[in-house]
């Protein structure tokens, strides 16, 4: 029986103690169950996409270069999907859906893409300070090199084991807002988050993933760019963050998770090209006017988002 159909987990497979329970009777091929194995113990895994997904890879970059070249200095595209359709095929990859489903025991669903042209040199961070869930770590990210990555081109760095660590707050950093603000985020979880990872003493690694494969992240994990030492380098890639069926989806940056107020979010679904709407217990939950208004807007004019980082 599929996870969508049976009972949901309120904690992902791989963020509990019973994994192994789980794979015993769950049935997977070889490789997810290995994938499943790594995603627990290092907070990561890789996947090979396969030979149709290095072929997406070309497309993708032609699709991307265009856009990069009409505007100069550029090195990110936000939601890319909603104009190439080679981008919108590889991120709703459905052998990473199906994987994700096996890892985590809900459907999952894509819901942004983030293309770059040369390394984003972006400090440490855990995206569950950017996408959360209730229940809590019911997102992931998935990165997709779009080419060989080399190690002067900045390659994603990341720190195995951090996903273990508890979740950071916005009231964890100190900030003791009912609305925290992006200037509060830089101000001082930025602070207290590097703080945190100092004392855990865990070593930091690069990923030097070849074209068309599949680095996958737990929401907790601490990762960034390193430095790029080679100016003229590029290093293409394709970041897709996924979320999971039927949850509360919200920004934590903007909220005051423990005094109970979530910014919810109506994250788009790249793989339908509609969107979800959060849920709780089963239901939807309405998300406000201005989440509602912005997958509206986002559907029906398809904008894209391009910057330096």
């Amino acid at each position: 029986m599929s996870p969508s159909t049976a009972l949901r987990p309120e904690v992902p497979f791989v963020e509990g103690e019973d994994l192994e329970a789980h794979l015993a009777k769950a049935g997977l091929d070889a490789e997810t169950e290995a994938f499943c194995r790594s995603l627990a113990q290092n907070g990561y895994a890789l996947i090979d996409l396969g030979d149709e997904a290095r072929a997406l890879c070309d497309l993708a970059v032609a699709d991307t270069d265009r856009l990069f070249a009409r505007h100069p200095g550029a090195n990110r595209i936000q939601d890319a999907w909603l104009r190439s359709k080679a981008v919108r095929r590889l991120a709703a990859s459905p052998k990473v859906a199906r994987m994700l489903e096996a890892a985590y025991g809900r459907k999952a669903f894509p819901f942004q893409t983030l293309n770059f042209l040369r390394g984003s040199q972006q400090g440490l961070h855990p995206d569950s300070i950017h996408f959360h869930s209730v229940p809590e770590r019911f997102m992931c990210g998935v990165w997709i090199a779009l080419e060989d990555v080399q190690p002067e081109a900045g390659p994603l760095v990341y720190l195995p084991g951090s996903h273990r660590l508890p979740v950071m707050t916005m009231r964890d950093a100190g900030v003791n807002d009912p609305r925290p603000s992006p200037e509060q985020y830089a101000s001082r979880f930025v602070h207290g988050f590097a703080e945190r990872l100092a004392a855990a003493g865990l070593p930091d690694e690069r990923a030097l993933v070849k074209k068309g494969w599949a680095f996958v992240w737990a929401a907790n994990l601490a990762h960034g760019g390193a430095p790029v030492t080679d100016p003229a380098s590029t290093r293409r890639s394709l970041v897709v963050h996924w979320y999971f069926e039927n949850c509360l989806y919200y920004t934590p940056m903007t909220s005051d998770v423990e005094g109970g107020r979530l910014s919810l979010r109506m994250p788009a679904n790249v793989a339908t090209g509609g969107w979800e709407w959060p849920r709780k217990a089963g239901r939807a939950v309405y998300p406000g006017k201005t989440p509602l208004l912005a997958a509206i807007l986002k559907r029906v004019f398809k904008p894209l988002h391009i910057s330096e980082g």
